[in-house]
């Protein structure tokens, strides 16, 4: 399965609704109370372990996936 290369354009693009996004959060942090700010910081330290539990996950079942073929190749050169 190729991958979608990505345009200037779109690269462009991508970068600039992150950017808006990040300036719209920092623009209201301000206006938080101390115990908001540390709910906030709290939910992103657990959406941060849940992404990296994600992709450590995806990595692990990477590894089967090449353990197993690689399992095959020796297989197939015994033969």
């Amino acid at each position: 399965m190729a991958r979608h290369r990505m345009t200037e354009e779109e690269k462009i693009a991508k970068r600039l609704t992150k950017e808006q996004a990040f300036d719209v959060v920092a623009k209201h942090l301000k206006h938080l109370s101390f115990a908001e700010l540390e709910e906030v910081i709290a939910l992103s330290l657990r959406y941060k372990k849940e992404k990296l539990g994600k992709e450590e996950l995806r990595l692990i079942k990477e590894k089967e996936i090449i353990e197993q073929q690689l399992q095959k190749l020796k297989e197939l050169d015994t033969k």
